[in-house]
């Protein structure tokens, strides 16, 4: 949020806009640390140095480790201590822990990727009673009342977008599969609901499978090997996340049906990426985690320096779709994750 300040300066003489620029240099610079920044106040106008706590679905993912490093640099610029502590597997057994732990460090706000949206509720619940605010990025829960805020990417249209891009692709007809995570995870659950509802829109094209493959490119690929046999007239694969498309670009290769079954994938992992540029995927639906991670340091930052007014309830960040003939364009290439913490 950027503010000017317009300043009428009427018909003075040049010695009095001297004198005018001057007490105007005095004045901005005795008010410095009071100025208003793109969070609602400055970082110097506060004595209390916040800490705020940053849970993500899993530490080893490059999507979490560039949401890290979105958040990392807004809390450098505003001034605030950040924790990075996560579990290194996507699921809540593993998650529970550590925001319980997180709890009896007592952070000034929580930031977290539910893995679950009913399972993290009770630990969330925690917070909220202590009088911490939690906001959810990337995933969420499905009671999103006791959130402060929650931030993510618009799933709904990435799953649309995915769909869109296979039937052009496919000329409007055939079958197509999707190889999602598990049930219950927010933002892949909107992903395919995305997806299934866009394909419904084309007379010729029908969904022959929904696979679960349990965040296993291992499973996928076994998946994906064993639909391309069962339907004839495949023409394309949803892999709602990282794993799902790997596997399921690597079974299509293998099994001679590049070109012939388009893979449609989520997330701009380097291995993704990778996969792109090969054709062995054909369409990357893009997220912005740096941009999530940093609106939710400044959003927390707004509640704790009381600018809550200044906070939407819910954020929808806007996806890039990314195509094996734009794969090196430097307009879509700045979106591609990172594979190291910084900051």
């Amino acid at each position: 949020m950027k503010h000017s300040h317009d300043r009428a300066l009427g018909a003075l003489s040049r010695r009095a806009m001297t004198k005018v620029a001057a007490a105007a240099l005095v004045s901005a610079g005795s008010l410095a640390a009071f100025a208003v920044t793109s969070s609602g106040a400055s970082p110097t106008a506060h004595a209390k140095k916040f800490t705020i706590a940053l849970v993500p679905g899993l530490t080893t993912d490059p999507f979490y480790i560039t949401m890290h490093n979105g958040a990392a640099a807004e809390a450098k610029k505003l001034g605030v201590n950040l924790i990075w502590q996560g579990a290194p597997a996507f699921n809540a057994t593993q998650q529970i822990p550590v925001v319980n732990a997180l709890l009896a460090k007592h952070p000034d706000a929580l930031l977290i990727a539910p893995t679950d949206v009913v399972a993290l509720k009770a630990p969330i619940m925690k917070f909220v009673n202590a009088g911490i605010p939690v906001i959810s990025v990337d995933t969420t829960l499905t009671d999103t009342s006791i959130l402060a805020a929650r931030i993510t990417s618009n799933n709904v249209q990435g799953g649309q977008a995915a769909a869109m891009a296979i039937a052009k692709l496919s000329k409007f007809k055939g079958q197509v599969a999707v190889d999602n995570v598990n049930p219950g995870i927010s933002t892949t659950d909107a992903r395919q609901a995305g997806f299934l509802a866009q394909i419904k829109k084309y007379p010729k094209m029908s969904v022959a499978a929904v696979e679960y493959n349990q965040d296993s490119p291992t499973l996928a690929a076994s998946q994906t090997k064993n639909l391309v046999l069962r339907f004839p007239n495949l023409v394309g694969i949803f892999g709602t996340n990282l794993y799902g498309a790997q596997g399921a670009g690597q079974a299509v290769a293998s099994a001679g049906k590049k070109g012939k079954v388009f893979v449609a994938a989520y997330d701009a992992e380097p291995a993704t990426v990778k996969l792109l540029k090969q054709g062995v995927i054909n369409v990357l639906v893009v997220q912005q985690p740096a941009l999530e991670g940093a609106d939710a340091v400044k959003y927390a930052y707004d509640i704790l320096t009381g600018h809550k007014n200044l906070v939407p309830k819910a954020t929808l960040v806007p996806n890039i779709v990314a195509t094996t003939a734009t794969a090196s364009n430097p307009s879509v290439t700045k979106y591609y994750y990172q594979s190291s913490l910084q900051g």
